[in-house]
């Protein structure tokens, strides 16, 4: 049986230039500025008109009303009593303002390239503008958690985050991280699985996609102790799928292929065929969607 994959892979060369997108470094801090910037609308408008930008964890084959919620109510099952957290890449905000309404007994600080307006009530909360793989604004040994939702994967240089992020922690604090990673290293991989993983890391302005081994790696040479690691891929299909199916309105058209890919900024357009292809290099088992709970020893 032919891999549904490889036939979107085919459909998308008879229509694009694989080969232009996949090229070079797609990651700059200019390309991720320009990534979340343009597509903003676009996550508004399909994917969650409150502001998040990760996936729904679902129990079921159905998306739940508070599946969005699982990620950062995972965060406040960790947070003890008056604690500091810091969130990496907060985005638009939905995440920490969320936590920062919950626990007005605990102060959270925001770091992010681009970050969103202050909310006047939320007096435990601070936002940084700046790369938190150099979080100098912010104290040794200062935080009880440190969290981040898929934005590690953008950074080339994950060894410097993780260092930093050991730095800012205190002794037994939490790490907790949710990330795609890929089941094995990327040259064990067959010509078309590669270009899959290809086209969704540099479609969205991320490093080449690691290996679930040298994610483990990172935990472990910058000192962390693990907790737990769970496997949340099944878990995302249900909103995975509804992301395709949002996708294939376009790309099931041969002139609305033509016509969106040939007007609209490349950026956004990107978007489109990452969500194309990511339900089915889950479906697949090329992709993971960990959630990592490590320990600062």
């Amino acid at each position: 049986m032919e891999s549904e994959l490889l036939k979107k892979l085919e459909r998308i060369k008879a229509f694009i230039n694989v080969e232009k997108l996949t090229s070079g470094e797609k990651n700059s801090t200019r390309d991720i500025r320009a990534y979340y910037h343009i597509n903003r609308p676009a996550y508004r408008k399909f994917h969650s008109d409150r502001g998040f930008m990760h996936f729904r964890v679902s129990a079921g084959d159905k998306i739940e009303e508070n599946d969005i919620y699982y990620q950062p109510d995972t965060v406040l099952k960790h947070m003890p009593e008056g604690a500091t957290v810091v969130e990496l890449g907060s985005g638009q905000g939905a995440n920490i303002f969320y936590l920062a309404n919950k626990r007005r007994d605990a102060q959270f600080i925001g770091v992010d390239l681009t970050p969103p307006k202050k909310p006047k009530n939320l007096r435990n909360l601070r936002l940084i503008r700046g790369d938190y793989g150099n979080m100098k604004e912010i104290e040794s040994g200062y935080a009880d958690v440190v969290f981040g939702i898929e934005t590690v994967v953008h950074c080339s240089d994950k060894d410097r985050v993780f260092n930093e992020v050991a730095r800012v922690l205190k002794p037994n604090g939490f790490f907790i991280l949710y990330d795609y990673a890929t089941i094995k290293p990327f040259d064990e991989y067959m010509p078309y699985e590669k270009t899959a993983i290809e086209l969704i890391s540099k479609c969205g302005a991320s490093a080449l996609i690691e290996s679930d081994e040298a994610w483990d790696e990172h935990f472990k040479k910058a000192g962390f102790k693990k907790i737990s690691k769970t496997d949340l891929g099944k878990s995302t299909l249900p909103d995975l799928k509804k992301l395709a199916m949002t996708a294939r309105r376009v790309m099931d058209h041969d002139k609305r292929i033509k016509l969106v890919f040939n007007l609209m900024p490349k950026t956004l357009t990107n978007n489109i065929l990452i969500g194309y292809l990511a339900e089915d290099c889950v479906k697949e088992r090329i992709f993971y969607y960990n959630e990592w709970i490590y320990e600062k020893a």
